[in-house]
């Protein structure tokens, strides 16, 4: 099964946030273990990193295939989550 990681930007973004949309997001996280294709490929810098839509937030992702590894990379606001 695969293991899922958070980087500290995106665990310190999902401890600040409330309620409803916090579950939300922990949920879609959570699905990655069944299916870890989920979202779309990022492409240009963001090379290598899968988008999961949650609403107007986004979580970005990467692949550990040999590993079996999920690592969160970034969560925030569709607006801001792509900038460096």
């Amino acid at each position: 099964m695969w293991q899922i990681y958070y980087s500290s930007q995106a665990s310190k973004f999902i401890k600040r946030l409330s309620g409803e949309t916090k579950e939300r997001i922990k949920l879609a996280i959570e699905s990655l273990q069944i299916n870890h294709d989920l979202g779309k490929q990022l492409t240009g810098s963001l090379k290598g990193l899968r988008s999961l839509r949650v609403g107007n937030y986004r979580v970005i992702y990467k692949k550990e295939l040999d590993e079996l590894i999920i690592l969160i990379v970034a969560v925030g606001h569709r607006k801001n989550v792509y900038r460096g």
